[in-house]
């Protein structure tokens, strides 16, 4: 596959890398202040072992001699700033994750929708939403974890050194041991990221059908498919629990092994020990120092093996990220750049999907059309496409003589208005909702208001325009003018080319009237498509269409009624 003239391969592998660009600001220095802390936090733990070996093999055969309560006091103070270390180093870790995890998604949010679907790959809704949660398993991966833990491994030498200075005898024991050690993590976690691959090839098939039944659950009830589609949600969740019971299993029998190597280089190295004690070569003191580095020895040892199992999940979590970085940006012309707003129209060879063909229509300022078609046909998508919503996959649609892909989003509104059957109210004020929450200015979408007598109707309301609004409705606020609320947001910012997607069934009585004859009089100086039932709206078009299997087929040619300019005056 290839995109903008390079392999998806390899601006995949370049995407990979430009991963850890997101990583917070002055982690390099953090990332430095990490490695200090933790070669601080070893070279403490060999506080105890030192301290062990002196009272065996100097303070109790010497018991006079004074110097137990000075070590002791070292060796508290020594774990007291072991303690604080700890802390400091898992706090700093934890914001190093949380701001990563911010950066990344804001990026990765950010290039999604700047991203030109038409040439990237077909992906599912619920494979996105995968692909987006699959960040939060990166964060502490990247949060300077992988340099304390390799920090930490550093150390095994330095401790395997300590064991050999005070008891040659028992180092090939530790030695032997962190060998199998290592051989059997290696090949364990190669077996436990061919099994998490597995599960999130699972998950991602039951994410995306999961999606897909909340789209069409209108299509669903209404075909009482709520009992053949539970099972077979049922079966791809079972693929998805065994997935993930899999993978437990793997990284648990990965745990419980180094637990059980762990426990085995205590009893080793105790039995090992005792009898180089019993035969003289070793002092009682070093047996039990050696003791103690071993179990300090498995804790780096057991932290690789964590890492190593975890990488396992974080490649793939990182490769599933890096995918999102690999789709192929829009290229935005700069605002100063675009025409100012005229009016032209012209949809050139569009098709998408199975549902629209070479849809060809062209619109000049002053231009009412009317669509019609039968239910499925298409008609919100092509009016959708030609918004700029979503892209065609052949051909183009140009607005003012521009590729809408080519609009940055910010200045598309005041070229083209979809106004949809149910219009968006966001979770705001009024003022907000008929301002794009500050986008436009008050006094332009006030003007818009009264024009739709909505400063009337919200006058009545105790707030006025500072009432309160939910997207689900759930407020006082009549559906009627919810969507004249909803029609006035796109109107306002002035379109020349207006979209009517049967805006007008949410409408009441008064609501219509109002519309209409707003309709009616900016059709002169505006580019209109109109897809309504109603004989009203349909008779401001001077041409018709049809829009049936895909294509749009101009059925007549009319002039607008008088009695709609009446109206309009």
């Amino acid at each position: 596959m290839k995109i903008a003239g390079t392999s998806y391969a390899q601006r995949h592998a370049a995407q990979m890398q430009r991963l850890r660009a997101y990583k917070p600001q002055g982690a390099a220095h953090e990332t430095g202040y990490l490695l200090l802390g933790t070669t601080a936090l070893n070279l403490l733990s060999l506080a105890l072992p030192i301290m062990t070996l002196q009272v065996y093999d100097r303070i109790l055969p010497n018991p006079e001699s004074g110097t137990l309560p000075i070590l002791l006091i070292g060796v508290v103070f020594a774990l007291a700033c072991e303690t604080g270390l700890r802390l400091a180093r898992a706090w700093m870790m934890g914001w190093n994750g949380a701001v990563y995890e911010h950066a990344l998604s804001s990026a990765a949010m950010q290039r999604v929708l700047g991203a030109d679907m038409a040439r990237s790959r077909k992906t599912g809704v619920g494979e996105f939403l995968h692909r987006m949660g699959a960040i939060s398993r990166l964060k502490d991966f990247e949060s300077g974890y992988v340099a304390v833990t390799l920090a930490e491994l550093a150390f095994i030498p330095v401790f395997i050194g300590v064991i050999f200075y005070i008891a040659a005898p028992l180092t090939p024991v530790p030695l032997a041991l962190l060998a199998v050690f290592v051989a059997v993590s290696l090949w364990q976690g190669r077996r436990l990221r061919e099994t998490l691959a597995a599960r999130d090839a699972h998950d991602d098939t039951r994410y995306e059908y999961l999606v897909e039944c909340l789209k069409g659950v209108h299509t669903v009830k209404a075909f009482a498919l709520e009992n053949l589609l539970s099972r077979r949600y049922e079966h791809l969740q079972e693929k998805s629990g065994l997935g993930s019971f899999f993978a437990a299993e793997a990284s648990t029998r990965a745990f419980n092994f180094g637990t059980m190597i762990s426990h085995l280089m205590m009893a080793a190295v105790m039995t090992a020990g005792a009898v180089a004690v019993v035969g003289g070569s070793i002092t009682t003191g070093a047996l039990i120092a050696t003791l103690q580095l071993s179990g300090r020895l498995m804790q780096p040892a057991q932290r690789g093996l964590s890492f190593w199992t975890r990488y396992q999940e974080v490649s793939l979590a990182r490769s599933k990220v890096a995918d999102i970085f690999t789709m192929p940006v829009l290229k935005r012309q700069p605002a100063e750049t675009l025409p100012p707003p005229a009016g032209y129209l012209s949809a050139q060879g569009v098709s998408f999907r199975s549902v629209l063909s070479d849809i060809r229509l062209s619109l000049a300022p002053g231009d009412t059309v009317a669509i019609s078609g039968p239910p499925g046909s298409g008609k919100t998508t092509l009016l959708e496409i030609l918004s700029g919503f979503y892209p065609p996959d052949r051909g183009e649609v140009l607005i003012d003589n521009v590729d809408t892909r080519r609009y940055p989003p910010e200045d598309l509104p005041a070229h083209i208005g979809y106004l949809a059957t149910e219009g968006t109210i966001f979770h705001g004020t009024i003022r907000e909702n008929l301002t794009r929450f500050g986008i436009l200015p008050e006094k332009q979408a006030l003007d818009i208001a009264r024009q739709l007598y909505i400063d009337r109707d919200v006058a009545s309301l105790p707030a006025g325009y500072d009432t309160v609004l939910q997207p689900q409705g759930s407020d006082d606020v009549p559906p009627g003018l919810r969507q004249r609320i909803s029609i006035a947001r796109v109107l306002a910012a002035h379109p020349k080319i207006i979209l009517f997607d049967e805006a007008d069934r949410a409408l009441d009585r008064d609501g219509y009237n109002m519309v209409f004859r707003l309709l009616a009089r900016i059709a002169p100086q505006t580019a209109l498509v109109l897809i309504s039932d109603d004989r009203n709206l349909t008779g401001l078009a001077a041409r018709h269409y049809r829009l049936e299997n895909g294509g749009l087929h101009e059925i007549s040619l009319t002039s607008p009624l008088s009695s709609h300019k009446k109206a309009a005056s």
